[in-house]
């Protein structure tokens, strides 16, 4: 039985890096489609639909906050300041069985005084947020 002979082919120089660009290729991409759970913020607002505000259900909701255009805040239909809102938002939230937060606002109110009202309910509590847009 004759051996074959395997001939030396032309020498090979530098480093191969196919296999290295594929990597940081796939590494890439992957940080692109995850990069915006990176960045999802910790509120998250649910907005009613049509299907879900026929037959509604009885609930609890027990905090209904309004922004009025003059800087007025309504707490339920009353009138309170922000420090205040802040000390009462908790004892209704501890009363409330879903702890939703439904936040309405005039027109002409800015998204600053909105979102800032959405992070003290989240902070002090709230389990739901709800924008409500009146019409």
């Amino acid at each position: 039985m004759r051996r074959k002979r395997i001939r030396p082919g032309p020498k090979r120089e530098g480093l191969i890096l196919t296999s290295l660009v594929d990597i940081a290729l796939s590494l890439v991409i992957g940080f692109i489609v995850a990069l915006p759970f990176f960045f999802e913020t910790g509120i998250f607002v649910s907005t009613p639909s049509v299907s879900k505000a026929v037959g509604a259900e009885a609930s609890d909701i027990k905090v209904n906050i309004h922004l009025k255009s003059d800087g007025g805040i309504l707490l339920n239909e009353e009138v309170v300041t922000y420090e205040k809102l802040e000390e009462l938002l908790p004892q209704l939230l501890a009363r409330s069985l879903e702890k939703r937060v439904i936040v309405s606002a005039e027109k002409g109110i800015r998204y600053e005084r909105v979102v800032t009202i959405l992070d003290m309910a989240k902070r002090l509590g709230a389990g739901q947020l709800c924008l409500l847009r009146l019409k």
